[in-house]
């Protein structure tokens, strides 16, 4: 297990994270972990860069359901022995698998599967079934909140940066018609998508609006960073899911502090200095199930953000993005503070309108005057440690 776990942060590259992910997926039912369909081009194209993270996955004993059409699996008897075997000689997916059916016996396949240690493989027949009907069955047969859709193209790209367009999500029906359930979508001027790339915006689409599980996303990504996707907080994919709940509270009554104490102490990993624990917030943006924060107090220079805090599991699944939001929203001007080995100093730099550093803060500010930004560094710098001394939890 150390080694594979050793191989798996030397692709990631990401340790902390890695196993704070490896723990959330272990947590739950084995047959839930996720629901995983690659397309047949990504099998003839790169099934051995997939099977090898599969392969550690399998090491790892989490057995994903994988969807495949039925072209991919007369591709794979043509190449790959249906068993594993011990012979370096024959080409080896590097994992035993079984075929499961579709039916309402799948989750009991699936325990059969995954207790002779067994990757289960389910076939579809674009002639007979749409994609978003087998998946969706499965997703709802097995309880899972995950279905990762592996394609060649790998993710959706910003047309104007290149970069990844980390997470798309969708509103509730409430503010806005069905027609418009999806937001930043439309393609923008001189943006490309791939026929791989539409066929899986239609199928999370469908997945996402039907699923009353909070929780519930699908994830597009590239067969060769199946691993970053599920063991780092940036992910390598597109992920959609629904728009977190977030509640704006302005009074103590109406929520539970120790709650948030909890979830800001699990988030930076340090026990909040009692000091911390007297004070009051002016402003608390808080997502419905306590899973993350921002505790803000006003100020005569606008809003000082003093704790930004988030699950660690859902780091990377677009809630900090949503409070942060509704932040820009409704407290500029903006100021703020981190310790320099902070791991979110590199988005909060992306973010903000400056920045200046020093060996013990960074100091951050939005739509703040350049004549008051001395006074707030002087704010920032004399406002007390909000955790104890040398403590972690």
């Amino acid at each position: 297990m150390k080694d594979v776990l050793a191989r798996v942060f030397e692709i990631t590259r990401d340790s902390r994270d890695g196993i704070l992910f490896l723990k959330e997926f272990q947590s739950i039912a084995k047959e839930s972990f996720a629901v995983l369909y690659a397309d047949s081009e990504t099998i003839f194209e790169s099934s051995e860069a997939l099977f090898s993270d599969l392969k550690i996955l399998y090491q790892l004993d989490l057995f994903p359901l994988v969807v495949l059409e039925e072209a991919s699996f007369q591709y794979l008897k043509a190449f790959f022995p249906l068993e594993q075997t011990s012979d370096d000689s024959k080409r080896s997916l590097g994992f035993s698998y079984q075929l499961v059916n579709r039916n309402e016996s799948l989750h009991k396949e699936m325990l059969d599967c995954i207790g002779d240690k067994k990757i289960p493989i389910l076939l579809w027949d674009e002639s007979k079934e749409k994609l978003t009907n087998i998946l969706g069955r499965s997703v709802s047969i097995l309880k899972s909140s995950k279905v990762i859709f592996v394609s060649i193209d790998g993710p959706i790209r910003d047309p104007e940066s290149s970069k990844v367009v980390s997470i798309l999500q969708t509103l509730e029906t409430s503010e806005r018609s069905n027609s418009e359930l999806f937001y930043d979508m439309e393609p923008k001027k001189g943006y490309t998508v791939t026929d791989s790339q539409m066929e899986f915006v239609e199928v999370a689409k469908d997945l996402v609006r039907g699923s009353s599980d909070p929780k519930f996303n699908i994830v597009l990504t590239s067969p060769f960073t199946l691993l970053t996707e599920l063991f780092t907080v940036k992910g390598s994919g597109t992920l959609v899911k629904k728009k977190n709940k977030i509640e704006k509270h302005t009074s103590l009554e109406t929520v539970s502090l120790d709650r948030v104490f909890d979830l800001i102490e699990d988030s930076f990993g340090k026990k909040l200095h009692p000091r911390f624990r007297a004070t009051q917030f002016d402003l608390l943006f808080l997502e419905e199930n306590y899973r993350a924060c921002a505790w803000l107090n006003k100020t005569e220079y606008g809003y000082l953000l003093s704790k930004f805090a988030v699950n660690g599991f859902l780091r990377g699944a677009g809630v900090g993005r949503d409070i942060w939001d509704l932040i820009l929203d409704h407290c500029r001007p903006l100021f703020w503070r981190s310790k320099p080995d902070n791991t979110i100093n590199k988005w909060y730099i992306s973010v903000a309108d400056g920045v200046f550093k020093d060996s013990t803060w960074y100091y951050f500010w939005v739509g703040q005057s350049i004549d008051v930004i001395p006074k707030l560094i002087t704010i920032l710098k004399n406002e007390p440690e909000d955790f104890e001394a040398k403590q972690s939890l």
